[in-house]
């Protein structure tokens, strides 16, 4: 009975993880996504001639050749002749799934209750990693990289010649879905080295250098890439990658770094125990250790590249690689129950489990907001896109660079975005037909100055936040806020995410409240053109039902900035 409880759990959090991506998510392309539209115009342009297609196919963008990203999208070009980013999202989600069931395959093997591994799905199907779960291009790089680098295991693990040179080819696709996927060959190297498989460890180190020959092929390298300024930085970024489940609490940098030094201590101890073999002792490792340990060997690796090259612009510590982490947390506690008779105590079992889920909700209250805005961001932009070939979600600097594929793939038909949440005539009719509010003074700016590594120096930004605490009223959970500007001059229309802060621990606690009043819209200082804007909060709920917020005071831009009017 117990069993089947903890499984009808771990598949309702994973059923949970599958629907709030899908629902947090629009078929609507973010940033380095338009690299799927350029490829797929630039294909076009040449007829989808096979010479030119495999070109632009392996062409090398920030580092990365994304041939199997690419294959993928010219696949479903094919079948329906344009590109669904929401689809894409929802394969991230799949993947995310199978990169899961690896994890339980190696808990299987220790012969435990199903109950045991009920922490491992809490712990693993979080948010923290929402750069990679919604994110429609980012997100099919790291999660079929990893895909294909837990196969390489699976099939490496089978210790026969067909599927040693089936890992190879998994390998192979690992390299050419993301530039560190060509790490996946040192892992199935470090994981035949475990047996004393010489044999097929060179034959692996064969495959890698033709494998990079091949990528080496017409290879741009990207700009992000320098070295350390600091030994500690390097050090603190390697740490803090592995260990960055612990980035919700307070001081993030600190606990992450200590929670990815306590994995790596446990993690050099048992792999001590499996060279144990190479000294004429025993190793006395149990099922599923030599499949973890090459995969978290995969994750060492990487986060020590990254925190070699990338270290120098800050913190490694970003969403886009907290699958790793998430990854690292459960693969510690597979070995810990595995090699520890503590954690395999009842008392100790009901504390993680407990913690367990705390955390899972703790990440789920800290992180939906801001998945939602992004939602609604992207929202936004389906009608800015359609009404004024403009975008909000990026800096415009990416808007213009990009026009030149953007715009002929949107007029094709292969950019093909959703019906947007409202039109420009309806909106006007709702200026038109609401009353002046009364002049309030709930609504001001805020100023956020950032600072910004680059290879130059120190880039300053300047941004601003509209922002009320009192009006509208909360908002429904489900439901999104956009801030409504209309140019005086001109008569255009843009939408921009207007979601409120979220509340408190307490309140969200007391009152069930997740959002506070008002609204919050971040600008940055060329987003509009110089002028006057009429301003009004429309919310729209997950049903499409509208309500309209004329707010009384006006936004004015000009050289100096954003003002209030």
């Amino acid at each position: 009975m117990l069993r089947l409880l903890s499984g009808l759990l771990i598949c309702l959090i994973i059923m949970f993880f599958c629907v709030y991506n899908f629902y947090f998510s629009v078929n609507f392309p973010f940033q380095d996504d338009f690299l799927i539209i350029q490829f797929i115009e630039a294909a076009s342009n040449a007829g989808f001639e096979f010479s030119a297609v495999v070109q632009e196919m392996f062409r090398t963008f920030n580092d990365h050749k994304a041939v199997t990203v690419r294959l993928l999208a010219l696949v479903e070009y094919a079948i329906t002749g344009h590109q669904n980013f929401r689809f894409y999202i929802l394969l991230v989600s799949i993947n995310i799934t199978y990169i899961f069931y690896f994890l339980y395959l190696q808990f299987r093997k220790s012969g435990l209750p199903l109950y045991y591994f009920l922490p491992a799905p809490f712990l693993f199907f979080t948010p923290i990693y929402h750069e990679v779960s919604g994110w429609a291009l980012n997100g099919m790089q790291h999660s079929f990289l990893t895909v294909f680098t837990v196969t390489a295991i699976l099939l490496a693990s089978r210790r026969t010649t067909g599927a040693f040179w089936l890992a190879m080819v998994f390998c192979f696709l690992a390299t050419f879905t993301h530039g560190n996927g060509v790490i996946s060959f040192p892992a199935i190297v470090f994981f035949f080295l475990c047996f004393k498989d010489f044999k097929r460890a060179i034959l692996a180190c064969v495959s890698l250098v033709a494998c990079l020959a091949i990528y080496l092929i017409g290879y741009e390298a990207g700009q992000a890439g320098q070295l350390p300024t600091s030994l500690l930085s390097m050090l603190s970024s390697l740490f803090g990658f592995i260990g960055s489940s612990m980035s919700l609490w307070p001081n993030p940098q600190l606990w992450s770094a200590l929670w990815g030094l306590f994995i790596v201590g446990f993690m050099l101890i048992l792999t001590i125990r499996v060279a144990s073999i190479y000294f004429n002792k025993p190793a006395h490792i149990k099922p599923g250790t030599v499949e973890l340990l090459t995969l978290f060997g995969f994750i060492f690796i990487t986060s020590t590249v990254i925190a070699l090259f990338r270290s120098w612009a800050g913190t490694t510590i970003a969403s886009r690689f907290q699958l790793y982490a998430a990854l690292s947390t459960v693969i510690c506690y597979i070995l810990l129950l595995n090699y520890t008779s503590l954690f395999r105590k009842k008392q100790v079992l009901i504390a993680i489990t407990a913690l367990s889920i705390i955390y899972w909700g703790y990440a789920h209250y800290a992180l939906t907001g801001m998945v939602s805005a992004k939602k609604t961001t992207y929202l936004a932009d389906v009608f800015n896109w359609q009404n004024n070939r403009n975008l909000f979600s990026v800096e415009k600097t990416i808007v213009r660079n990009a026009d030149f594929y953007l715009t002929p793939g949107y007029e094709k038909g292969f950019f093909k975005l959703p019906e947007p949440v409202a039109d420009k005539t309806g909106i006007d009719s709702l200026f038109a037909a609401s009353p002046n509010p009364p002049v309030s003074d709930s609504i001001y700016l805020e100023d956020w100055h950032v600072t910004r590594m680059v290879q130059n120096g120190v880039e300053n930004l300047n941004h601003t936040f509209v922002t009320s605490d009192k009006l509208p009223l909360k908002k429904p959970f489900l439901s999104d806020r956009f801030l409504v500007l209309k140019d005086l001059k001109t008569g255009e229309v843009h939408l921009l995410n207007a979601n409120p802060k979220i509340e408190g621990r307490r309140n969200f606690l007391l009152s069930g409240n997740y959002y506070k009043n008002g609204f919050q819209t971040f600008l940055r200082k060329d987003d509009l053109a110089f002028g006057s804007y009429q301003m009004a909060v429309l919310d729209v709920s997950f049903r499409g039902e509208k309500s309209f917020h004329p707010l009384n005071r006006g936004l004015n831009v000009d050289a100096e900035g954003f003002s209030l009017e």
